[in-house]
């Protein structure tokens, strides 16, 4: 989780600039930019919607299949985004492969 020190994140992140779309609930979707991804999360550039700390939302990205998150904090017009569930090895790797990415891909303990 980010608590205002990058040092905090459960992951590193990558700059990139992707589009996506943001679901706040069935009837509010809109279109985002995210400035950095990683496997635990990303964060939101200046989006004219309002975010609150705490709040569940779905992304779509990339070719991605929808992913729950959560709003970990918003500051300036940026807002942090915690996945509720990590991106797989095999996911990052596809990113990186598909758009040219350099995300560490984390291995897996077993």
């Amino acid at each position: 989780m980010y608590a205002g020190n990058p040092g905090d994140r459960l992951s590193g992140r990558h700059e990139v600039l992707l589009c996506a779309r943001c679901r706040k609930s069935p009837w509010k979707v809109f279109d985002v930019e995210i400035g950095n991804l990683g496997a635990g999360g990303c964060s939101i550039l200046r989006c004219r919607e309002s975010f609150a700390q705490g709040e569940e939302v779905t992304l779509r990205f990339a070719h991605l299949k929808p992913r729950k998150a959560r709003v970990r904090w918003v500051c300036e017009g940026a807002v942090g985004i915690e996945f509720v569930q990590a991106l797989a090895p095999a996911t990052i790797a596809e990113l990186n492969a598909r758009y040219g990415l350099s995300m560490a891909v984390p291995h897996d303990p077993a």
